[in-house]
């Protein structure tokens, strides 16, 4: 496998998608456990959850910009649909987990926008 062949792979649309659906495990497992099942964590609620969010969205960050867009947004929804779901599973359902989550995606997509902004103009 040569170099460019590994750092092309890693900005296509499969590994966009792959990190998509890794991210989607990972929070789906983390934030629809029951509350009688979770260990405790340090550090702030919310920070969790815009670092939880921020990281989902990082991994779908290297790849077409329409695409990463997309998944951005679906992101977001599905924040919401999850503080839905979570007082019928022994969980808190609360809209600043929402806000904090959607504070992560959009985080990652301004970084992401900026950087490649920067880069343009750069080289």
């Amino acid at each position: 496998m040569s170099k460019s062949f590994s750092l092309t792979w890693f900005t296509s649309p499969t590994a966009q998608a792959v990190g998509f659906l890794l991210g989607a495990i990972i929070i789906g497992v983390s934030t629809l456990t029951p509350a009688e099942y979770l260990p405790p964590a340090p550090g702030s609620d919310k920070l969790h959850h815009l670092l939880g969010f921020g990281g989902w969205t990082l991994l779908c960050a290297f790849g077409p910009m329409k695409r990463f867009i997309v998944m951005a947004s679906f992101i977001v929804f599905l924040g919401g649909v999850i503080e839905l779901i979570q007082p019928y599973i022994n969980r808190y359902g609360e809209w600043f987990d929402f806000y904090a989550n959607s504070s992560g995606v959009i985080f990652i997509v301004l970084s992401k926008l900026l950087l490649g902004r920067f880069l343009k103009h750069s080289l």
